[in-house]
């Protein structure tokens, strides 16, 4: 006799919303051909502005950590519908494997979803100078969330008026969160220094242990690539 096991998936008004997904891409320009990279991909912004294409692209580079060396792109903002109906597919392919694949390795990408509950969020929020990529793999969502909102309110009295969540949905392990804390200078950059003793002190204060590791790494942002509609 079979037994049949019934899986219901109820897809939450959170991951149901509109406009707070992201993609995300890691390249790693190949030695001796990073400033081929950054012409290619240049190359490749001006494709997209000459297709018409209505999606901002955002554009770092890593200088601390694991990464340091690596292009990020990403793209935010959108409703799963978009990724249905990006600009000329396989006119970007095309341009992609001219102008950028034969000077970097394709890392990763992943779709991430913003949290809007647990984000300050401000019109140049992430076009900072500085932004720190911070990873905090979490053992409980429930308890991770309340203690983000508490970093999130503590660094918002301090001051800091971009600070940004993303819970990943797919390309990745899905047991951590993302934060990006921008920063216009070293010295208000300083003013998340302390991280993980803040971290400890929330789970302290709210009686929860939900982080279990945390890895930060710098990115600055490069507006030479960027793209954005009101550019076109």
């Amino acid at each position: 006799m079979k037994t049949v096991f019934i899986v219901l998936i109820s897809i939450s008004g959170r991951l149901a919303a509109q406009n707070n997904i992201a993609h995300f891409s890691f390249w790693k320009p190949r030695t001796g051909q990073e400033q081929n990279f950054e012409e290619g991909y240049k190359k490749h912004l001006t494709w997209h502005k000459d297709n018409g294409d209505k999606w901002s692209w955002y554009g770092w580079h890593f200088v601390s950590g694991p990464r340091a060396g690596q292009f990020f792109d990403a793209t935010f903002d959108h409703s799963w519908v978009e990724f249905d109906k990006p600009v000329n597919p396989v006119g970007d392919r095309a341009d992609n494997a001219l102008h950028t694949e034969p000077f970097a390795d394709f890392m990763a990408g992943m779709k991430m979803m913003k949290l809007s509950h647990l984000s300050i969020e401000n019109a140049n929020g992430l076009k900072t100078r500085l932004l720190r990529y911070i990873t905090l793999d979490i053992s409980d969502v429930a308890q991770a969330e309340k203690l983000i909102d508490k970093l999130k309110r503590n660094y918002q009295s301090a001051g800091i008026t971009s600070f940004y969540t993303f819970q990943p949905v797919d390309g990745v392990s899905l047991n951590y969160y993302i934060i990006f804390i921008g920063a216009k200078t070293w010295e208000e950059f300083g003013k998340t220094s302390n991280l993980q003793e803040e971290i400890t002190a929330a789970e302290n204060e709210l009686k929860i242990k939900c982080i279990s590791g945390v890895l930060s790494e710098t990115l600055v942002y490069r507006e030479d690539m960027s793209l954005f509609p009101s550019n076109q």
